[in-house]
């Protein structure tokens, strides 16, 4: 290397450190708030690159609508059911296709988002174009500042930052400004997530409820209750402590009690699919009618779509893939320096990334599925090594824009 080089190289490196000191420095809530502004930023300008090639690569159709302006742009794919929702509610009688399956429908979509939207735009006349990307908007800030205290109280104000930094500017940070349901979620588990830690089990309960009626997945948050107080329970009789002491019987109740109600909240909406539409399958055959795409028609079988889905596309060594992800993912999680986010975190981590495996398909959507695991992005196992944070960084910034290309341009996250 030349000593050009070296200075030029040394110059980057000083301009970084200097930039992120500055970050560090500001108070908290406003660090936090600049690095939502400047990602929320960077991907207006990305989806308004996008915006234009809309019309030439999907034309008007039944999930873009007829409407080509950019507020539509952001409330399509996923978006138009949301609307649909919002504006007529779920239909009695499931939709069939040629071959009397059934379709692609509204009750893959649960009511908390969309019914949200209604109320703002009856109060307000705006229509859901402009509505959806408001409250979604909203939501992810509320989500980045919750997202930021969970990491600190464990890890520190600078892997916190980090964390934000990677979920506000990464490359499916533009999924926090357009008219999906995932803000709204995200919000929900973090803030549930502190409510656990601080053991306010009404705050809990009420978040982890309406969670469970925003997205799938918010069985992880029960479930995480009931392994969190297992382990207490256990340690302190296996420390000598009275139980009692450590563990009241009054808590253990309130534990019990919240993890029902959610627990119950998280399995209803099957059974309210059911309920309306006169078939009690209604939910898992419309979310089975996403799969025949990729993997045909097969009979649902917990923790088996991964290895469905890879035997066909990818054969043995797909297999092999999965079979290494399970083993280092645990791995990774049992870490010393991961262990530092948190025992609330990392049992979250592994309840909710069980989910997503055991009922999910591996294709274009999982990477949106698993941004609650966002607070690992400030494992300091990461954040605290230059060369893996700037790496990251590098990622964030460069894939952003493939991300909008192709999981939004060319088809749905």
């Amino acid at each position: 290397m030349s000593r050009l080089d070296s200075v030029l190289t040394g110059s980057v490196a000083a301009g970084r450190r200097r930039v992120v000191d500055t970050v560090v420095s500001m108070p908290a809530w406003a660090a936090v708030l600049l690095l939502w502004a400047v990602g929320r930023f960077v991907s207006t300008m990305w989806l308004m690159a996008a915006y234009p090639l809309m019309a030439r690569v999907q034309p008007a159709n039944a999930l873009w609508g007829n409407d080509q302006g950019f507020t539509a742009f952001l409330t399509s794919w996923d978006g138009q059911y949301y609307e649909a929702i919002s504006l007529h509610g779920y239909p009695s009688a499931l939709p069939l296709d040629a071959t009397g399956h059934v379709a692609q429908n509204a009750w893959a979509f649960l009511p908390a988002f969309p019914f949200t939207i209604r109320l703002l735009t009856v109060s307000t006349g705006l229509p859901f174009t402009i509505g959806g990307p408001a409250v979604a908007v909203i939501a992810g800030l509320i989500a980045t500042f919750l997202l930021h205290r969970l990491v600190q109280e464990h890890a520190g104000n600078t892997a916190a930052l980090w964390a934000v930094f990677f979920f506000t500017c990464g490359p499916l940070s533009f999924l926090l400004q357009v008219g999906y349901a995932e803000t709204a979620f995200l919000a929900l588990t973090f803030g549930a997530l502190l409510a656990m830690e601080r053991r306010r089990y009404g705050l809990l309960t009420v978040l982890g409820v309406v969670a469970a009626f925003t997205r799938p997945g918010a069985l992880a948050i029960p479930l995480t209750l009931g392994v969190i107080a297992l382990v207490r329970y256990v340690g302190a009789r296996r420390s000598g402590v009275r139980t009692l002491d450590e563990f009241p019987v009054l808590e253990r109740v309130k534990v019990v009690v919240a993890g029902l109600v959610m627990a119950a909240a998280g399995a209803a909406w099957p059974v309210i699919a059911g309920w309306a539409t006169g078939r009690p399958d209604a939910y898992l055959a419309t979310e089975m009618s996403w799969w025949v795409n990729f993997i045909g028609r097969v009979h649902f079988v917990p923790l088996s779509p991964w290895f469905l889905t890879t035997a066909k596309w990818l054969g043995v060594g797909g297999v092999l893939m999965v079979v290494v992800l399970l083993v280092l993912y645990p791995m990774w999680l049992a870490r010393r320096s991961t262990r530092k986010l948190g025992t609330t975190t990392i049992v979250f981590a592994a309840g909710y990334a069980l989910y997503v495996f055991a009922v999910s398909l591996p294709m274009a959507s999982t990477p949106r599925l698993l941004m609650p695991l966002a607070p690992l992005m400030g494992s300091p196992g990461i954040v605290a090594k230059p060369a893996m944070r700037w790496t990251l960084v590098t990622g964030a910034l460069v894939l952003q824009p493939v991300f909008v290309a192709v999981l939004w341009l060319l088809g749905p996250p």
